[in-house]
C-alpha cells in the first residue's frame, strides 16, 4: 500500500473537532486546560486516512502519542463516527432554528413598519423604500412602544402627511431623551 503524504490540519478544522468532542479526549476523557489536546486521525494517515472531519477525534497528547498507528476497534470506530454524525445533525438543525429564528425576527420588523404606516399615513398611501428603512432605523433608536406613541402624537397634531413624517422623530427623541420630571 502506498503511504499517504500526511497533509496539516488547518487551525479552523482544528478547532470544529475540539468543539464538537467538548475539548475532552476522547480515549480517556481527560479535558483541557488540565491536558494538552491533538486531533488524531480515527484511520491513520499511514493507512490512508484523510483530514476529513469525520476521520478526526480530539486526543490527549499521551493517548495520541500511545496509540501511534493502530486503529481503533470496529466497534470504537463505529461509535465515534455515530457520535460525530449525531453532533453534526445537531448543529445542523441550530443552524436550521437560528436562520428561521432570523427570518422571524425580519418579519416582525417589517410588521413594526406596517403597523407605524398604518398610524401616520392615511390608507391610499405608503413608505417609499426610504421611508421604510427610515422607520425601521428609528425603531431600532428609540424602541417600538416609543416610536408607536410618537406616531400617534404626530398623526394627531399634524394635518399634513409630510408634516407627521418630518415630526415623528424629533417626537420619538424627546419622548425617550425628556427628562422625566418635567
Amino acid at each position: 500500500m502506498e503511504k499517504s503524504k500526511r497533509k496539516p490540519i488547518s487551525k479552523s478544522l482544528r478547532f470544529e473537532v475540539f468543539k464538537r468532542d467538548s475539548f475532552t479526549c476522547q480515549y480517556c476523557g481527560r479535558k483541557a486546560p488540565d491536558v494538552v489536546l491533538e486531533v488524531d486521525h480515527i484511520k491513520p494517515v499511514a493507512e490512508g486516512g484523510e483530514n476529513d472531519i469525520l476521520n478526526l477525534i480530539t486526543s490527549c497528547y499521551e493517548c495520541n502519542r500511545g496509540k501511534g498507528k493502530k486503529l481503533l476497534t470496529e466497534n470504537q470506530t463505529l461509535e465515534k463516527e455515530r457520535n460525530q454524525l449525531e453532533a453534526l445533525q445537531e448543529r445542523k438543525e441550530q443552524l436550521r432554528m437560528l436562520m428561521q429564528w432570523k427570518d422571524e425576527l425580519m418579519d416582525m420588523e417589517e410588521e413594526q413598519v406596517d403597523y407605524i404606516e398604518r398610524l401616520i399615513l392615511p390608507e391610499d398611501h405608503s413608505f417609499t423604500n426610504q421611508g421604510r428603512r427610515r422607520t425601521r432605523n428609528n425603531i431600532a433608536r428609540f424602541g417600538f412602544e416609543i416610536y408607536v406613541e410618537a406616531a400617534i402624537i404626530a398623526a394627531r397634531q399634524y394635518g399634513e402627511v409630510d408634516e407627521r413624517l418630518k415630526k415623528v422623530g424629533g417626537i420619538a427623541y424627546n419622548l425617550k431623551y425628556r427628562n422625566k420630571d418635567e
